[in-house]
């Protein structure tokens, strides 16, 4: 047979003398990406290919990559990338550019331009 004893303490509880520890939560998710010049814009896509022109809003960021943003209006208006350039204020946009390269501001017109194959 075992006899076990227990002792109790008096515990008292005071409010005021309890410091909670804040334990840091770390997040696995990575943070988004802050680009202090980056902001997101809406800009209009004019087509002038085809028969009759078509034009779509978008919302872009001005530190999008040009290429990232002709494959997107590429899905969009159903033609291929390589058919076509991007237009702003009469440059023709390089894909290796981001868009605030153009000075593009919220409102603009971007128009995709036919790649010319005359030769």
């Amino acid at each position: 047979m075992i006899i076990m004893s227990e002792e109790f303490e008096e515990l008292s509880f005071d409010e005021e003398e309890e410091e909670v520890e804040e334990e840091e939560i770390i997040s696995k998710t990575p943070e988004k990406s802050k680009t202090p010049g980056s902001k997101k814009i809406s800009v209009y896509f004019q087509s002038t290919i085809g028969p009759s022109p078509k034009q779509e809003k978008l919302v872009v960021a001005t530190d999008a990559p040009i290429g990232d943003i002709k494959y997107t209006v590429s899905q969009i208006f159903g033609l291929p990338p390589d058919e076509f350039h991007l237009s702003h204020a009469g440059r023709t946009c390089d894909s290796d550019d981001v868009l605030e390269d153009y000075g593009v501001e919220d409102g603009d017109t971007i128009l995709l331009i036919p790649v010319s194959t005359a030769g």
